[in-house]
């Protein structure tokens, strides 16, 4: 008889999994606008989604911050503001600035070399090409690519799925943003400043650089307001 129900609840889990991930990548692609109000009915049909994995999946993405449900009213998809902006970055330095100190002391050096490599690259490549489409795909896999590393260099479960919440947090507030070779340029930079810390495996300049780069990306995004 368990088993039974086991395999009965499998497609519901699996349905309500692709709804929250469809969800989130409405979000990211802007289909589904910052602050867009709309009921779960009219959700259900522009997206095409069974009413109850969207339940579903609208339940976990309001536990996660992402969206309000309003009872007998409707869904509001989170629109960032200052105070989300400052949180995100505040939250995100207290985790990764002690991921910068332990990749600093046990990343891999072929890690750390190759990371150097590819951000020296595609500087030189946003420096010829400016900004296109393939760009944006690096600087987005670059991006995962680098503070993935540091904060994987932890093993620490716990860490990596608050980690992705944050991931997830810091692509909403970039969807506002509009990407200039100087502003990614300045960016890659301090990766690059934080990465030959961490080559040095001088601890602390890592972790110090690490602060002031989420400093600047804080300040950077505030100008926005």
């Amino acid at each position: 008889m368990p088993k039974q129900q086991s395999k009965q609840s499998e497609p519901t889990v699996s349905l309500s999994q692709a709804a929250y991930e469809k969800i989130l990548q409405w979000v990211f692609d802007g289909k589904l606008a910052p602050g867009a109000f709309m009921s779960q009915s009219e959700l259900s049909q522009l997206m095409d989604i069974p009413t109850q994995p969207l339940r579903d999946a609208l339940r976990v993405l309001e536990s996660e911050n992402m969206l309000v449900i309003h009872p007998r009213s409707g869904i509001q998809f989170r629109k960032p503001d200052l105070e989300f902006i400052r949180a995100t970055y505040q939250f995100r330095s207290i985790i990764e600035s002690s991921a910068a100190r332990n990749f600093a002391q046990y990343g891999k050096e072929t890690l750390i070399n190759e990371l150097l490599d590819e951000h020296l690259k595609l500087i030189d490549k946003v420096d010829k090409e400016g900004i296109n489409n393939s760009i944006l795909n690096s600087i987005e896999a670059i991006e995962q690519k680098f503070h993935g590393a540091m904060i994987n260099s932890l093993n620490n479960e716990l860490v990596e799925v608050t980690a992705t919440r944050l991931k997830y947090y810091i692509k909403l507030i970039q969807l506002e943003h509009h990407f200039t070779p100087t502003l990614v340029k300045s960016t890659l930079m301090e990766h690059v400043r934080i990465l030959e810390a961490c080559a040095n495996r001088d601890q602390e300049a890592a972790s110090q650089c690490l602060l002031k780069h989420f400093k600047e990306a804080l300040h950077r995004h505030m100008r926005l307001f």
